[in-house]
């Protein structure tokens, strides 16, 4: 099936119609003010094969029609909100001899060694999924569109990989979900500051920054033909009124002088148009977060360097087959703990060790 067509009959059933395949297309049957919206029957027979569409009573809805564009729209402007929990993990949790070596397996940690301190806690781990409709501007005539996605763990605000996004994707839903509001994606887990949010928008921005630069550099030539065009018009024009200039008689000259004046002044405009033409941009527009409540279990540790213990806790989570990425609990970096002889760390903020940044 077209995938506009697939996208607007998800549509309908969302607004309350009814869909139903057949061996032609699919019936549809539109509530009374959805057929006005769009324009169309109140009951249809939707196809995306233009000889089928032929037969009476039959429309065309393929990627382009405007009761497509239409849906579309109103779907990113409504937005895709909300709170998604994942199916608890069955059974008990793994027992602390296990949790440990898969804790020893899997971490490092630089002049310590872990030892798990205590029994595990059920939790659940926010996890946020962004997603934006990016729209680039190469040049007054090239408009590009793409759908960008983004999943960051809310707690240490770190991205996850295309592998966690797909395990999270396919990890089973419980039978009867518990119902939730919208508002407790920010109630939850994101807080006035939303930092996890905030790195999920630095995510988007910095890839439709990669990729707008990669679409001017394909328009870039053309600018450069256009630039090219512009000036050897315009060194033309101003190198004849030189040519009359020193040629004509006084009177003559001063008005020469003075097109000449207004002939560059209108070089430099047309030259600022032409690089604006092609000034490259981009437009992000959010229209989906869903909160993940991804089940697993808290872990508590002691990171001990000789007789000095470090409390601290890492989070298995079963729907990943992983331990969450923390933080650096001194200096909030992404990096490998280390166990100092005053404080536990990571390798950048210890005594001696390198400068860090974070991610």
């Amino acid at each position: 099936m077209d995938p506009g067509l697939r996208f607007w009959l998800r549509y309908v059933d969302h607004r309350g119609g009814l869909a139903e395949p057949t061996a032609d297309g699919t019936v549809v049957m539109l509530p009374p003010a959805m057929a006005g919206e769009f324009d169309l029957p109140e009951e249809l027979i939707a196809t995306d094969d233009p000889d089928v569409a032929r037969d009476d009573g039959t429309v065309l809805l393929a990627t382009g029609h405007p009761a497509l564009i239409r849906a579309a729209d109103a779907a990113l402007t409504d937005g895709d909100v909300g709170v998604i929990t994942l199916a608890a993990p069955d059974g008990p949790p793994p027992g602390p001899e296990q949790l440990q070596d898969r804790l020893r397996e899997h971490l490092t940690v630089d002049h310590g060694k872990i030892d798990v301190s205590g029994l595990p806690v059920r939790i659940d781990r926010p996890v946020l999924r962004v997603g934006a409709l990016i729209t680039y501007t190469v040049s007054a005539d090239e408009t590009y569109q793409e759908r960008l996605e983004c999943w960051v763990d809310a707690v240490s605000e770190v991205r996850l990989g295309t592998d966690a996004a797909s395990r999270l994707q396919q990890a089973p839903r419980p039978d009867r979900p518990a119902r939730v509001t919208p508002a407790l994606v920010r109630s939850a887990c994101l807080g006035d500051d939303a930092p996890g949010l905030a790195q999920a928008h630095h995510v988007l921005e910095a890839s439709a920054e990669r990729r707008r630069g990669a679409l001017a550099a394909q328009a870039s030539e053309a600018h450069r033909r256009e630039l090219g065009h512009a000036r050897s018009y315009y060194d033309d024009a101003l190198r004849s009124l030189k040519r009359r200039h020193d040629a004509a008689e006084p009177e003559r000259a001063e008005l020469l002088a003075a097109r000449a004046v207004s002939t560059r002044e209108e070089r430099d405009r047309r030259l600022a148009e032409i690089d604006e033409k092609y000034r490259p941009r981009h437009d992000i527009r959010p229209f989906r977060l869903h909160l993940l409540q991804v089940p697993g279990w808290r872990v508590p540790v002691e990171i001990r360097r000789g007789p000095r213990p470090y409390p601290f806790s890492f989070d298995w989570l079963p729907a990943l087959g992983a331990f969450a990425t923390e933080r650096c609990p001194h200096c909030r970096a992404v990096e490998t703990l280390s166990a100092g002889k005053t404080r536990l760390g990571c390798r950048s903020c210890q005594p001696g060790g390198r400068l860090h940044a974070l991610p």
